[in-house]
């Protein structure tokens, strides 16, 4: 086959992409989860014997500034609650670690939670120097929805690199 014969065919295929890419966006096919309806509900105290009930959630962070790329690692406590009229989910992140903590809560602001198998933002996580049992207070989001996930279900903190 000559270039003649081939180039109304790419022609074709190339409008044909363009017009499945639109699709694709249109519907929603690529992009991100949508996060799951929350809001910002206020602290909780958090004492010693409350403290056993939140698990520990590792996470990795980025950050980027004028200062340079910085990348960590911290642990958040997030506990979820699905025993009220509304689910709720509180948390705080230890800042224990100068510097590295603040950027660690930076990314939290930014950051998303899975529950299970939905999403949240993050942004509750409050940042605390203290410890339970000693004027800690956690940031807690409530579900809309009815949703009620597992006390247990599976936690993971994911996002991209975020501006300092």
């Amino acid at each position: 086959m000559t270039a003649r014969r081939l180039l109304p065919w790419a022609i074709a295929l190339f409008f044909a992409l363009v017009v499945g890419f639109g699709i694709a966006i249109s519907l929603g096919w690529l992009e991100e989860p949508a996060l799951t309806r929350s809001d910002y509900v206020g602290t909780t105290d958090v004492t010693a014997d409350d403290a056993r009930l939140y698990r520990t959630v590792p996470f990795e962070w980025r950050v980027t500034g004028a200062a340079g790329a910085f990348t960590g690692s911290d642990i958040a406590h997030i506990r979820v609650d699905p025993s009220g009229e509304r689910t709720l989910i509180c948390g705080w992140l230890s800042r224990d670690k100068a510097g590295a903590s603040m950027r660690a809560s930076r990314w939290l602001s930014e950051a998303r939670l899975r529950v299970g198998d939905i999403v949240i933002s993050a942004g509750f996580i409050a940042p605390t120097d203290s410890s339970p049992g000693n004027d800690l207070h956690a940031g807690c989001a409530g579900l809309y929805d009815g949703l009620r996930p597992a006390g247990d279900a599976a936690l993971a903190l994911e996002g991209p690199s975020v501006h300092e």
